[in-house]
């Protein structure tokens, strides 16, 4: 089972009864030593249910504010891209079969055919079209609105087939797609829902692997089985998955070692002792593409002097950062 897709990983647990491999487990979990593992182990068989927990509830389930990990956790199986990252953070196809660069002002996608949306609804090029446009809707306020400023337009060219007109060259565009910045919807569902679209009583309608089921506010947001899904070979394993909503680092710790929560990103720094001796689950560690920066905002004071920039990066204790920050990780 792949219960998320994230371009992004950071820390998963994952209890044994959800998932089973033989990916490498950290080697000394809460110190500096530690194994990177790419993607977590295929699964052995079908399940009922997983029981993921996330540390906060999203705001929206809304594609253009999708910028953090909870609603990206359940949007990743929900809905769909244009491309697709791979754990090995390469771009290929998603919904858009076929990308290319004619010349340096333009994007075709060629849409796939057979897909359809979790109301039964076939994907057109007319949902690829709205569903990009929003991003550069001022009225709309798309977090992932810096991924189209170099577009001038999104146009339908063919029954199956969208252009991107750049102003300049961005070679850079493309592998957005493969974000939240190319993710598609049912134009005719954005109509109906209007400013509603991706709350808890209006819900989303993609493509992906899982529907939403039902949304319960303050606690949890539940999936299913999309059995209409177009690829088998990302097909759901799980027949529900039930996201919970823990703040508590503590509690969300406690529920990943009693086995109510089967899995969870971004634990705890202070739980990675206790989880990663667990005998009920795994600690892994992923690869993650984020950075930290220390970016000072004004260089008209003392810290607009290079030299002392320079000098202030040279001091940092970053051992002693990793350690207090992300115990030693």
């Amino acid at each position: 089972m792949r219960t998320a897709r994230l371009a992004v990983a950071a820390l998963a647990v994952l209890a044994a009864t959800a998932c089973g491999g033989g990916a490498a487990a950290p080697k000394a979990a809460g110190s500096a030593t530690f194994t990177v593992t790419a993607d977590l182990p295929p699964a052995k068989g079908p399940v009922d249910a997983v029981t993921w927990a996330l540390y906060a509830e999203p705001q929206s389930l809304d594609y253009a504010y999708a910028f953090d990990y909870p609603p990206n956790t359940v949007l990743a199986n929900v809905c769909e891209q244009l491309m697709r990252i791979t754990p090995g953070s390469r771009v290929e196809p998603g919904l858009a079969s076929k990308a290319e660069s004619p010349d340096p002002g333009r994007w075709v996608y060629t849409i796939r055919q057979g897909v359809r949306f979790h109301d039964g609804s076939p994907l057109t090029a007319d949902d690829v079209v709205a569903s990009m446009r929003r991003h550069m809707d001022p009225a709309v306020g798309s977090y992932w609105v810096s991924s189209y400023q170099n577009v001038k337009s999104v146009e339908k060219t063919g029954p199956m087939e969208v252009t991107v007109h750049l102003k300049k060259p961005d070679h850079l565009f493309n592998e957005q797609m493969g974000t939240s910045a190319g993710t598609i919807e049912s134009a005719a569902f954005l109509a109906a829902q209007g400013s509603g679209y991706g709350t808890p009583d209006k819900g989303v309608n993609c493509t992906g692997p899982y529907s939403l089921d039902k949304w319960e506010k303050g606690q949890a947001i539940n999936l299913k089985r999309f059995d209409g899904y177009w690829d088998p070979a990302l097909k759901a394993r799980a027949a529900t998955v039930r996201n919970v909503f823990i703040s508590d680092p503590a509690a969300r710790v406690n529920a990943l070692l009693s086995g109510e929560a089967d899995g969870s990103y971004l634990v705890p720094t202070t739980g990675f002792t206790r989880l990663g001796s667990a005998s009920s689950g795994k600690l892994y560690f992923g690869p993650n593409t984020a950075a930290v920066s220390l970016i000072p905002l004004n260089l008209k004071g003392t810290l607009g002097d290079l030299r002392l920039r320079k000098a202030l990066s040279m001091a940092l204790d970053r051992k002693s950062i990793l350690q207090a920050g992300v115990a030693g990780v």
